[in-house]
């Protein structure tokens, strides 16, 4: 496990004060994403090279800047902007829904086991653990969360249904596609990978920080409302990893969540 551990593995003290210069940096990126995510709705070709200049730039300061652990900080804020750069590089309308899904979560995949490969972190590191015994009915509790917030987010996007049936034969693929991309993936990015890193640089600052910037990812949707749903869920999730260790029990809510917006509600609500 790597020496510099958080306090919900390691048991190590948090920061209590964030540096001047994570401040701003961290600060500058926040306003740059969601001004891409902005760009995006109205020039998706404009929101796309937004995106990737911030890409770019994150990764050169991740390699500038000399306190590790905000350089690992930057390295995995870029998996953001990577997220965007894919969905916008492949229209839907050249696959089925759930094929887009599953082609971007593998890069997106690879992409932040790269990052931990270069830093060294552990699977435990990132979350990737069983939750001890007496966190049980904390995880069981999250997973329950998905339905009201699965029901309630349709309510506020009511997308058009992915699937015209629920038998079970139609069911399994887009399930597990659910589960794993929208779940697992993007748990690992947000409440793994960033969340690693923004504890140890800027304690518990570091939970509203990548909360933030979840919710700024959900601009796109023109939904102020769900824009809030997913910065509260999102700190609702970083909580429960930040006491369990494990990314399992949000994962699954997670995917839960969207199997409800997605493929449930759209049918009978």
């Amino acid at each position: 496990m790597s020496q510099e551990s958080i306090s919900t593995i390691s048991g190590q003290k948090l920061p209590l004060k964030i540096g001047k210069l994570e401040k701003v940096i961290g600060g500058v990126y926040l306003v740059l994403i969601a001004c891409a995510e902005a760009a995006t709705i109205y020039n998706p070709i404009s929101g796309i090279t937004f995106h990737i200049g911030i890409f770019f730039a994150l990764l050169i300061n991740s390699i500038v800047i000399k306190k590790s652990a905000f350089s690992g900080l930057l390295l995995a804020l870029a998996i953001a902007p990577l997220i965007r750069i894919l969905s916008l590089a492949m229209p839907l309308t050249h696959f089925g829904y759930m094929m887009w899904f599953l082609l971007i979560s593998i890069p997106i995949f690879i992409a932040i086991l790269a990052c931990m490969m270069i830093q060294r972190l552990s699977l435990k590191d990132v979350g990737i653990a069983l939750p001890k015994a007496k966190d049980i009915p904390i995880e069981f509790g999250v997973v329950l969360l998905a339905l009201p917030i699965g029901i309630l987010e349709y309510k506020l996007l009511t997308p058009a249904p992915l699937l015209y049936s629920l038998e079970p034969s139609f069911l399994v693929a887009p399930v597990l596609i659910m589960v794993i991309y929208t779940g697992f993936v993007e748990e690992l990015a947000f409440r793994g990978l960033m969340q690693y890193h923004a504890l140890k640089t800027m304690g518990w600052w570091g939970i509203l920080f990548v909360s933030l910037i979840f919710a700024i990812m959900h601009i796109g949707n023109l939904v102020l409302w769900d824009v809030l749903l997913a910065f509260s869920l999102g700190g609702i999730y970083a909580l429960v990893v930040k006491k369990t260790g494990s990314l399992y029990g949000v994962s699954l809510s997670h995917g839960v969540v969207n199997i409800i917006l997605f493929l449930i509600a759209p049918l009978y609500f």
